[in-house]
């Protein structure tokens, strides 16, 4: 996005990213946001994200408070898309055309980074395309080019890696190859001698037979086991940290099981946090 460019002066309060800092101006609980910066520090991302994918705010009234900071129209019903919209190159730029007479030119569901450079600055009213939020985004591109999208399920990975995809080329050549060499083979064995057909026929039942013995053998064979060699155990202090994330949704009677289960764990404990979402 950035070939936006914004006039006026950057929104939010000091001390916080920008990315979330204007949502003090719409009375977001300060402790909260400086939540939000310290996990976004400890993880390596941006605060908006950490703040949303935390559950510490819900990503629609994040929308519609960033949409009101930039004074655009924030799109909450069926979003008209226009014909330039793309899958994925909508969603992963964050950004699809409207419809001819819709409220803007085209809207917006930026992410990450992008929000910060969004409010560098303001735009004039009636230029500013509109905000939605990405769920809401992923939606209408669904819903407005559903066989596009099949289409790209179906033959992006064949298109982009022919190695890693099954061919959709038609077997008639392969099969018809193996049938000649088929009949390729009966008509020699037809024009042996008699007895070196018999020959023949005799050493394929033999090696099928040893075959079968074989397979049937390996079942009563015992392998040997050879223990694997113990490792003496790391101290605390040099085991990796891990981020367990557990999900639940309307799973409310397993929360006392879950919660002690976890807590159970053979693990150094640095930091427990259970954040409830209805």
């Amino acid at each position: 996005m950035s070939f936006l460019r914004f006039l006026g002066p950057p929104l939010g309060a000091p001390g916080l990213p920008p990315e979330i800092a204007f949502l003090a101006a719409e009375g977001v609980d300060a402790a909260l946001l400086r939540r939000a910066a310290a996990l976004a520090e400890a993880s390596g991302t941006d605060a908006a994200t950490a703040l949303l994918r935390a559950g510490l705010m819900d990503e629609e009234p994040y929308y519609r408070a960033l949409a009101r900071a930039l004074d655009a129209a924030y799109l909450d019903g069926p979003i008209p898309l226009g014909m330039g919209a793309r899958f994925p190159d909508s969603l992963s730029l964050g950004m699809a055309p409207l419809v001819l007479g819709a409220p803007a030119p085209a809207v917006l569901a930026p992410r990450g980074r992008q929000i910060a450079e969004l409010l560098a600055g303001r735009s004039p009213r009636g230029r500013m395309p509109a905000v939605t939020s990405p769920t809401r985004l992923r939606a209408a591109l669904f819903a407005a080019i559903p066989e596009a999208i099949a289409g790209y399920a179906v033959d992006d990975l064949e298109a982009k890696a022919p190695d890693w995809a099954f061919g959709s080329r038609p077997l008639g050549p392969a099969l018809a190859l193996v049938a000649l060499v088929a009949c390729a083979g009966i008509v020699v064995f037809e024009a042996l001698p008699p007895f070196l057909a018999m020959i023949l026929v005799v050493a394929a039942q033999t090696l099928f037979l040893v075959m079968a013995i074989f397979r049937v053998g390996a079942v009563f064979v015992g392998v040997p086991t050879v223990p694997p060699p113990i490792a003496s155990p790391l101290s605390d202090r040099d085991l990796p940290t891990y981020t367990v994330l557990v999900a639940l949704y309307r799973e409310a009677r397993v929360v006392p099981r879950l919660v002690s289960a976890l807590a159970r764990l053979d693990y150094p404990v640095l930091c427990s946090n259970l954040t409830q979402k209805r």
